[in-house]
């Protein structure tokens, strides 16, 4: 195989793995970063996290170096496609300011002279190639994100008719289908208490918690259980008599789908049944009440002393018939039930779910309270608060071990839910009865101390303020909210109720919040990362096209081992000297090939035809126009040989330019070589 057929296969396959490489960094860069605008997040694995958190400053070291490899690839991927570009462009005139431009942007280096266009094209080729770097680092550096994985999963569903059945069953096995007497009350009696002073102290801004089998809630549970692994609280499996309506703690077990995902920290949002309370309270001056009080009756005691107690039975009649009535005992001084150490809060629960001997509406009910007919808790006058239960779609927040409840949009139950209906009046019912002590009641004091915490304006007379009716709100709502987390748990706990049939599902969705380590999408500035390889891809073809267009004119011929950016090989044409004889050809016959500089007409570029180094010199030189051009020779054996050499084609030198230019008296002159008139194609063929 000829040598120059075997240079121009080196050319052209160096040409093709330009244009490949070139391609392939292009499709990665605008692949990964299409991947991560797509799916807005990336995550590494959780063990990979964890080493990138030991070793924060090795990542970025790596991460830096990989990215300065990619940038060396893409910048040299360009300058091999731009070589030969150039190599093509030189066998046509072109000035030494142009060549110097170009052989700089072959290089990527800045090149700063008079001509403010070449120096403004370098310095942005100059800045690009150094963006580079940083585009490629930036486009892999890791960083801390955040990621939103869907999350779903089943729960009890407490607007069912399988629940309605179980809970009608527990009522019958406990004997209080119609009498408030259960195991449950011993929780619901301390939890809804508290339940309901934390939901009466928000309404002043006070914030608590309430915790119930290991689980914290914000303010109040909002009828709702946790769904979280690691936020269920106990683990511990209740005994089967300790289920349902005997529940008293244990594991309630979670089948969220998909399991979590590990993460340097991680918080849920997700959409769950839960169940609340429409709640009205209003001041009443008649409510319709008949007291009673049987008098002090001593109580003998240990050591010959007694006590006094006093009780207080409170009868009110209902609008459906049925009078609710209550009985309270409490201790009294010297016979005296009025002082002002002891005190007595009746309420009073319309329609009365005791005793029932008819079906009654419960998914409304009124519950009247005053505290007047003592002393202590005279600053309770008569209320009337209607309550009106209700299920609700709440946002359930999982952050930092506890759970926050937000109710988004609620139902009011219907009579299809009668035994959810009884159970919650019969809780109010019992929470009334239970509060009340020998001499204080809890439900009193904790209105007091909200109260008193929050500067609301306590009378025994007149209008109440209205600061104090939305905390009796609150506080029975709190109290409905528990017990609605309540029967959830103890209807859902382990081990006996872990498989709920379809007709008593109810579904819930949400979304799992990761914070780790990986790629996310960011603002259109995040473009910036692509566009540099962009750049330098389209360059790259351009070169390439205007290669393959030179040749389908020129042919193969101008593939040689010359390469206009090494400065020996431009030091090896602009020295060599010799005679040309007349009528050399610029193609040739022979594969050797030596260069030579020459000038126009034979003769050769020697340093008198070029400026010195003055100012005027250099802008003289930078206008001068050469050629590469080739002709045959006579090599050392006297055999053919091909020579390439610069050729002038510039009419003036150095000398006319310069006389020129002070005969003008132009200290920055702008006269230039003027190039002849000939054809410049014939010329460059001319020894």
């Amino acid at each position: 195989m000829r040598l120059e057929t075997r240079i121009q296969i080196i050319h052209l396959t160096v040409l093709f793995l330009a244009g490949l490489g070139q391609t392939l960094l292009f499709c990665f860069a605008w692949g990964f970063f299409g991947v991560v605008w797509e799916y807005e997040a990336l995550h590494l694995p959780f063990r990979i996290v964890h080493l990138l958190t030991i070793w924060p400053s090795e990542v970025t070291m790596v991460v830096t170096l990989i990215g300065t490899v990619l940038s060396l690839l893409t910048t040299s991927f360009f300058a091999l496609a731009f070589k030969e570009a150039l190599r093509h462009r030189m066998h046509k005139p072109i000035s030494f300011i142009k060549l110097e431009c170009v052989i700089a942007l072959a290089r990527g280096g800045l090149l700063i002279t008079q001509n403010i266009p070449v120096t403004l094209v370098t310095l942005a080729m100059f800045g690009l190639t150094k963006l580079m770097v940083s585009s490629w680092s930036t486009l892999l550096t890791p960083t801390l994100v955040a990621k939103n994985i869907t999350v779903n999963g089943i729960e009890l569903d407490l607007n069912s008719n399988y629940f309605e059945s179980q809970l009608y069953e527990q009522l019958l096995n406990a004997k209080i289908a119609t009498v408030t007497e259960s195991n449950s009350l011993k929780i619901i009696d301390t939890e809804g208490l508290l339940s309901g002073i934390a939901s009466a102290q928000l309404n002043f801004g006070i914030e608590g918690a309430v915790s119930f089998n290991g689980v914290s809630y914000n303010v109040t549970t909002g009828g709702v259980v946790p769904v979280v692994p690691g936020y269920l609280g106990t683990g511990q499996i209740a005994q089967s008599n300790n289920t349902r309506l005997g529940f008293v703690g244990g594991l309630v077990p979670s089948n969220l789908s998909p399991a979590p995902t590990a993460s340097l920290s991680s918080n849920y949002s997700i959409f769950q049944q839960g169940l609340t309370a429409q709640v009205t309270c209003t001041q009443v001056s008649q409510p319709g009440l008949v007291t009673t009080d049987s008098g002090s009756t001593r109580i003998p005691v240990s050591n010959g002393a007694a006590i006094s107690l006093t009780v207080y039975a409170f009868q009110m009649g209902c609008d459906e018939g049925i009078p609710a009535q209550q009985s309270y005992v409490i201790r009294s001084n010297d016979d005296q039930a009025a002082l002002s150490s002891s005190g007595v809060v009746y309420s009073l629960v319309c329609p009365s779910p005791v005793n029932q001997s008819q079906q009654l509406d419960f998914t409304r009910f009124n519950v009247t309270s005053g505290g007047a007919v003592t002393a202590k808790y005279a600053f309770l006058q008569s209320t009337t608060c209607e309550i009106i239960p209700r299920l609700t779609t709440s946002l359930v927040s999982y952050v930092n071990k506890t759970l926050v409840v937000n109710v988004i949009n609620s139902t009011t139950l219907t009579p299809s839910n009668s035994n959810l209906s009884l159970y919650l009046a019969s809780i109010i019912e019992y929470q009334a009865l239970n509060s009340q002590g020998l001499t204080s009641n809890t439900f009193g004091d904790a209105l007091y101390s909200v109260a008193v915490t929050s500067d609301t304006n306590l009378t025994t007379s007149g209008p109440m303020d209205p600061n104090f009716l939305s905390e009796m709100e609150q506080y029975w709502r709190g109290v409905i909210e528990f017990v609605g987390t309540y029967l959830r748990s103890g209807f859902s706990a382990a081990p006996i109720n872990t498989d709920i049939p379809p007709e008593g599902q109810s579904q819930y969705s949400g979304v799992q919040t990761i914070t780790t380590i990986g790629w996310a999408k960011r603002s259109p500035i995040y473009l910036y990362t692509v566009l540099p390889v962009t750049i330098f891809l389209i360059l790259t073809y351009a070169a390439i096209i205007y290669v393959l267009y030179e040749l389908t004119r020129e042919g193969g011929y101008k593939f040689t081992t010359f390469d206009p950016t090494n400065p020996l090989h431009l030091i090896m044409v602009s020295s060599t000297r010799g005679p040309l004889p007349d009528g050399g050809s610029s193609k040739g016959t022979s594969d050797e090939r030596h260069p030579v500089l020459n000038q126009g007409s034979g003769k050769n570029l020697e340093g008198e035809k070029l400026g010195d180094f003055s100012r005027m010199g250099i802008q003289y030189n930078h206008t001068v126009t050469v050629e590469l051009a080739d002709v045959v020779g006579q090599d050392s054996e006297g055999l053919e040989a091909m020579r390439k050499h610069f050729k002038n084609v510039t009419e003036n030198d150095f000398e006319t330019y310069k006389a020129e230019c002070l005969k003008s008296s132009r200290r920055c002159c702008q006269c230039g070589p003027r190039r002849p008139a000939t054809n410049t194609k014939n010329a460059s063929h001319e020894p």
